[in-house]
């Protein structure tokens, strides 16, 4: 177990001037705060904040980081107060923890949109300050370390979250030391069997592995001393999640493995690595399409290396070539671009600029509200591979793969991209949906008169990009919603001989928006236009004493003769609003479902994971629910593949009659000689009607596959 003296002495082998009171103090305090609790283990708790506190010091944190390691969980489990920690730690530790607990304390609707606001919340935290987002890692880190005491369920659901947001934000900032850990435990939970398959395997050729490290290591120092470089070597077995994925991506065997070994070659300044690549390519075989050079070219987190795999008496092996400082960087990420200042580590702009793509992701999460939104924009840029594409000043841009002219062209400058028609690219013209190709010169080409259009959703590939063109559709469809809305409500007036310009000089059109929960007039012409207000109740609130025409008798004789339509769904307990329901999805009552506010034809209803209500404007969703007592039937379509054989249609319209459901529509068109596909639109009435119509058609003889179209989950 940890003492605090451990921590103490990691600290003072690199800050021999470091505040060492501070940190007993905040061990002291920490132990207070927790007296009493225990961990799943049976351990007290203060062991988990004092080993964080180690985890930050192996990262050579400074003392106010590692301080908040010790008093992370003060303010969350013990009561404490950011009052208490600013008066005895200083403002920058109270901050620290404050922010720390700030990123997991809020409740969420949804384990999706809990996962997706925690990821947007560090970022916007490591924005602020990075190391709230460090001491955060350092705690999942420890947590995942001693996960065994807790339930193989909790087990799982923390090992996917760190999976899907920890190790992504560890490798993005450059953290591989930490992000290698958390995906082997990861692996350790999510795949249990496959990695103790793993593991035992490993374990029975570790004696063979030691003679072969111990043999290459010697070789490697030999071919180097022998031409006076000087270097450090060392010989590791590969991490247990890069096997895995390997085995998996190329459908391997474990003996079929031959690369399970990795060597580091550091030497003393950048020409010595590629002498030290030059003398090894002269005496062992390489494979030259494996050699990368990020040296010249580093990664968006700052890693440096060149990387080679030589054939040594018929293995392979990989080998790393890097100066201490890279190796610094390469290991403690953004860590190592910390320097001292008054006792204390502090970090530039400019060194947070050093790790290019991290701009990308505090501008994402400033910009971007909606934390589902958010975290489809991030994927983009945390998971995919990386090109490096040359501005027309020789400037470096890092993108992911597949990304395009107009994603560059937001990368420029926001102007840039909502101007962007087109791009020259080594001196030819381009459309904007070219992809980028490793070295690439590209210049955007740029109209004032061009805007983006939904159409680019689909061009641009960066959460950058992707962020800025649903902004611009967002205003602009903001923009015309209102205009729609108040020339509906000036149209109505002028039956009254006024006009909003009239009413605007008096108090009553803002009393009108109190009146109906709206702030401003803007407000309430979106909510005529979307059907959300009613209209007829807001010309007798505006103009009370006004009389309304009389209908026709016509008009009067259809009133009486006609049922009063009830509407599927309600919408703040309300059925009587203007509602029509999405043809992408075709959403069916028992379904989960979400509206849109939509121009003119008030609400549109979706399937909640429908992927066009995903990708549009969250400003624009709104909660509704299946109206119980409406007896209204529902559109649905099915796609069968059959057999081509006599009597079908027949058993086929047998069991819609005997399930009590009309075809309203039938398509068939034939395969090949022996098959044919069905198209069936049926009127059903819910989602359990249809999954039991379903079961029914597929036990027809004949029936090969049938689905609903538009919803996969049926098949």
């Amino acid at each position: 177990m940890v003492r605090v003296n451990d921590l103490i002495e990691k600290v003072q082998t690199y800050s021999p001037d470091a505040d060492i009171r501070m940190l007993v103090d905040a061990y002291l305090y920490s132990a207070h705060a927790h007296t009493g609790q225990k961990r799943k283990s049976g351990e007290a708790y203060l062991t988990h904040p004092l080993a964080v506190a180690c985890l930050l010091a192996d990262m050579k944190m400074d003392i106010d980081t590692i301080a908040t390691g010790l008093l992370h969980d003060t303010m969350e489990d013990c009561m404490t107060s950011h009052d208490d920690i600013r008066e005895r730690f200083g403002e920058d530790v109270a901050d620290l923890v404050d922010g720390v607990t700030k990123i997991g304390k809020l409740k969420f609707k949804s384990k999706e949109i809990a996962q997706a606001e925690n990821f947007r919340k560090m970022i916007l935290a490591m924005s602020k300050d990075v190391r709230v987002v460090l001491v955060k890692l350092a705690d999942r880190l420890h947590n995942m370390q001693t996960m065994k005491h807790m339930k193989p369920n909790r087990q799982k659901a923390i090992s996917q979250e760190t999976i899907d947001i920890y190790a992504p934000i560890a490798n993005r900032l450059g953290l591989s030391k930490i992000k290698g850990e958390l995906e082997d435990l990861c692996f350790r939970y999510l795949e249990p069997e496959m990695y103790f398959s793993l593991q035992k395997k490993l374990e029975e050729r570790a004696p063979d592995h030691k003679i072969v490290i111990d043999s290459v290591q010697h070789k490697l120092e030999k071919l180097l001393v022998s031409k006076k470089v000087k270097s450090e070597i060392y010989g590791r077995v590969k991490h247990m999640v890069s096997i895995y994925r390997k085995l998996k991506n190329q459908n391997l065997e474990f003996s079929q493995l031959h690369d399970l070994l990795a060597f580091r070659v550091i030497v003393e300044d950048i020409g010595a690595c590629y002498v030290a690549l030059g003398l090894i390519h002269g005496q062992y075989h390489h494979h030259p399409d494996r050699l990368k050079d990020y040296i010249a070219q580093p990664k968006s987190n700052g890693y440096q290396s060149l990387h080679t795999v030589i054939i040594v008496e018929g293995q392979q092996y990989e080998v790393q070539i890097r100066t201490n400082h890279m190796h610094q960087v390469a290991e403690l990420g953004i860590a190592a671009h910390w320097r001292y200042k008054e006792g204390h580590l502090a970090l530039s702009k400019n060194d947070i600029q050093k790790i290019a793509r991290l701009r990308a992701l505090f501008e994402a999460a400033q910009e971007v509200t909606d934390p589902e939104e958010f975290l489809e924009t991030l994927k983009v840029d945390l998971f995919s591979r990386e090109i490096f594409v040359f501005t027309p000043n020789g400037d470096v841009k890092i993108f992911p793969q597949n990304a395009t002219a107009l994603d560059f062209a937001y990368a420029i400058h926001t102007e840039v991209g909502d101007q962007c028609t087109g791009a020259k690219v080594n001196g030819k013209m381009e459309p904007l949906r070219y992809q980028l190709q490793n070295g690439d010169r590209v210049e955007i080409l740029t109209n004032p008169k061009q805007q983006p259009n939904r159409d680019w959703l689909d061009i641009a590939k960066t959460g950058r990009a992707i962020s800025k063109i649903r902004r611009f559709i967002r205003e602009e469809d903001r923009i015309k919603t209102i205009e729609l809305g108040k020339d509906i409500l000036d149209k109505e007036l002028q039956k009254h001989n006024l006009t909003i310009n009239k009413l605007s000089k008096t108090n009553k059109l803002l009393e009108g928006c109190q009146k109906f929960g709206h702030r401003t007039p803007e407000q309430l012409y979106l909510a005529i236009a979307s059907g959300t207000t009613g209209l007829n109740r807001l010309i007798k609130f505006l103009l009370p004493e006004s009389v309304t025409p009389p209908p026709s008798t016509f008009t009067n004789f259809i009133n009486k003769i006609r049922n009063k339509p009830t509407s599927p769904v309600l919408i703040n307990g309300e059925n009587n609003v203007m509602t029509s329901f999405a043809h992408c999805c075709n959403p069916l009552p028992g379904e989960k479902i979400v509206g849109f506010i939509t121009r003119g034809r008030g609400i549109t209803i979706h399937k909640a994971e429908c992927k066009q209500l995903i990708a549009s404007d969250p400003d624009r969703r709104i909660s509704v629910q299946w109206h119980t007592e409406s007896k209204n039937l529902h559109s649905a379509e099915l796609e069968l593949i059959c057999s081509n054989q006599m009597g079908l249609l027949a058993d086929l319209g047998a069991v819609c009659k005997t399930n009590g459901v009309n075809v309203t529509r039938m398509e068939a068109k034939t395969i090949n000689d022996n098959r044919a596909k069905m198209v069936l639109e049926v009127s059903i009435s819910n989602a359990d009607a249809l999954k039991k119509l379903l079961r029914s058609i597929r036990k027809i003889s004949g029936v090969l596959q049938a689905s609903r179209v538009f919803d996969q989950q049926y098949k």
